[in-house]
């Protein structure tokens, strides 16, 4: 069992939760979690730069002049690279390097990220995180008073607005909510601090 540590909003530890290895996998499987990573990075990718290769360039394929006797350098068509206006050598493609794996397959992902993460003490739940109003003061107490450093990403039930825009000026800090969790959101941060209705609603949907 691993437990994981519940704060209140002024950082009183409150009783913890029991987390059972087996509802999670048991173990990390890392290959498949590496597989995901890198699946979620390649997807980022835009790949829209492109230029025109001499194939792709409007001009006439005819030789301009014979070969020999002209007293000219040696010239073929309009659209060569050599010439202005023709076409690029070894020109960049738009493409697309996108990837997706199997839906089953990303949730044992998210589920080895979350288990390595809980392995590690690096997951704490807030009993309730609601504020009245937006106030960036507000969240950087808070997470002050969890000991929380560095880059950190804070999982919510549903649409937390207020939280969300207390938060949206802290460039290390991110507000997911619970069912948009994925194994690369759960890897990134040094720290995840879920809600208490959140880490229930993400256990549940991984829970073997």
């Amino acid at each position: 069992m691993i437990s994981v540590p519940v704060f209140d909003k002024q950082g009183q530890k409150l009783a913890p939760v029991e987390v059972d290895e087996s509802a999670l996998g048991k173990r990390v499987k890392k290959s498949l979690l590496r597989q995901a990573v890198q699946m979620y990075e390649m997807n980022q990718h835009v790949c829209t730069k492109g230029t025109l290769t001499r194939g792709m360039v409007s001009g006439s394929t005819r030789k301009l002049y014979r070969q020999k006797h002209t007293g000219n350098a040696r010239m073929g068509q309009r659209v060569t690279p050599q010439r202005r206006g023709g076409g690029v050598n070894f020109a960049p493609m738009t493409r697309d390097i996108s990837y997706h794996m199997p839906k089953q397959a990303r949730k044992v992902a998210t589920r080895s990220a979350l288990l390595s993460r809980l392995s590690d003490n690096e997951v704490s739940i807030l009993a309730e995180a609601s504020f009245e109003a937006p106030k960036t003061k507000g969240v950087v107490a808070l997470l002050k008073s969890l000991g929380v450093s560095g880059r950190c990403l804070i999982v919510v039930e549903g649409d937390n607005g207020n939280l969300w825009k207390s938060a949206r000026n802290l460039p290390r800090v991110t507000v997911r909510r619970a069912a948009d969790v994925n194994a690369y959101d759960l890897l990134q941060p040094d720290r995840l601090v879920f809600t208490q209705a959140a880490f229930n609603r993400v256990f549940e949907a991984l829970g073997s």
